[in-house]
C-alpha cells in the first residue's frame, strides 16, 4: 500500500513538473493561473523569443482582441507573448473580496511572471492598458526590460473629455449640432455623444478607420462570449485608482519606451503621448485611429520588432 502511495505521489509530481516546464517554456500554451488571493486569470502564452506581456484595454474587456489577429501572429515569430485577462475582464474570474485596486493589478502581473520563471520581460499595452503598464513599470523596474504603447491613455479623465470633444466635433462635421448636457457627470456625457454617434452611423470614428473594421473587433468580443465576465469595467469608472493621472510617473521610468500614437485616434487622443516624459522613448505616428495592429498588421508587427529587436 505504501509502495503504490509513493508511485502515485511521483506520478503527480511529475505530471505537476510537467505541467509547469510546458507553462514557463512552451510554445503555445493556455491555462488558468490562480493568483495568491484565489481569483483564475485566463492565460495563453504563444510564441518564441525574449518574453513580452500584453495588458489589454477596455477598460475591462479582453486579451483576446489583440491575441487573435494576424499582428499578433507576426509578432510571435520572434516574441514569447503572454497574454491574460485581467481579473473581473473577459475571459477571467472575479475577486470574492471585490479588489480592483491598482497595486493588486500590479501583483497579478507579478505573480504570473513569477510562476513563468521569467526573469524580465517586455510589457505591450493598449489603450486603457496604459495606466496598469505605467503603475506596474513604476513600481517594479528591475524586471520590466522595455515598454510598448499602443495608441495608450494614461488618465481616465482625459479619456472621458477627448471622447465628448472629438465625437461633438464627428457630428458637426456630419451636420449634426447635437451636444452632451454638460450638468452630467463626464461619463454621462460621453455615452450622450456615443449614442448620437450611433444614431449617425459614425460612431466608428472615434476608433477605427472604417465601420469594417469596428464589425471585426465586436466579433472578437463575442468569440469570448456568452461567459464575458464585465465586472472590472462596471466598477473602474468610480474607484480612485484609476482617477490618477499616471504620466506624472512617467519621469521615474528608465527602460526603454516606444509609443505608437494614432494621428486620428479619437479615443485618447492624437496628442495624449505629449504630457509624457519617459526618460528614454521614441514616437511613431501611425496615420489611422486607435486599431493600428488591427489596419495595419504587417506595419505594426516591424515597427514594434525592430523596436524589441534593439
Amino acid at each position: 500500500m505504501k509502495q503504490i502511495k509513493l508511485l502515485l505521489l511521483l506520478y503527480l509530481t511529475i505530471i505537476s513538473f510537467s505541467f509547469l516546464s510546458k507553462t514557463a517554456y512552451g510554445q503555445d500554451h493556455i491555462f488558468y493561473f490562480t493568483t495568491s488571493d484565489q481569483v483564475k486569470l485566463y492565460v495563453h502564452t504563444a510564441g518564441k523569443g525574449k518574453p513580452c506581456v500584453f495588458v489589454h484595454g477596455g477598460p475591462g474587456i479582453t486579451s483576446y482582441i489583440f491575441e487573435a489577429t494576424p499582428a499578433a501572429k507576426l509578432i510571435e515569430r520572434k516574441v514569447k507573448m503572454i497574454y491574460f485577462d485581467q481579473r473581473g475582464c473577459g475571459r477571467s474570474a472575479s475577486p470574492a473580496d471585490n479588489d480592483y485596486s491598482m497595486k493588486r493589478m500590479e501583483r497579478d502581473m507579478e505573480e504570473l511572471r513569477v510562476f513563468l520563471k521569467i526573469k524580465k520581460w517586455s510589457v505591450m499595452g493598449h489603450s486603457f492598458g496604459g495606466l496598469l503598464m505605467t503603475a506596474y513599470a513604476k513600481d517594479h523596474p528591475a524586471n520590466v526590460r522595455s515598454l510598448v504603447y499602443i495608441h495608450c491613455t494614461l488618465n481616465r479623465e482625459s479619456v472621458l473629455r477627448t471622447h465628448i470633444y472629438y465625437g461633438t466635433k464627428l457630428l458637426e462635421a456630419a451636420g449634426d449640432t447635437f451636444k452632451a448636457d454638460q450638468q452630467l457627470p463626464h461619463f454621462d456625457q460621453m455615452i450622450q455623444v456615443h449614442r448620437e454617434l450611433a444614431k449617425k452611423g459614425i460612431e466608428y470614428q472615434i476608433m477605427f478607420r472604417s465601420q469594417r473594421q469596428k464589425d471585426i473587433e465586436d466579433s472578437l468580443l463575442t468569440a469570448t462570449s456568452p461567459r464575458f465576465n464585465w465586472d472590472f469595467q462596471h466598477r473602474v469608472w468610480k474607484m480612485a485608482d484609476y482617477a490618477i493621472d499616471y504620466a506624472k510617473y512617467t519621469n521615474q521610468i528608465s527602460c526603454s519606451v516606444l509609443i505608437l500614437s494614432g494621428t486620428k485616434d479619437y479615443a485618447v487622443g492624437p496628442d495624449a503621448y505629449k504630457s509624457w516624459h519617459f526618460k528614454k522613448s521614441q514616437v511613431v505616428f501611425y496615420n489611422g485611429a486607435h486599431t493600428s495592429y488591427q489596419e495595419e498588421p504587417k506595419w505594426f508587427a516591424e515597427t514594434v520588432l525592430k523596436f524589441l529587436a534593439n
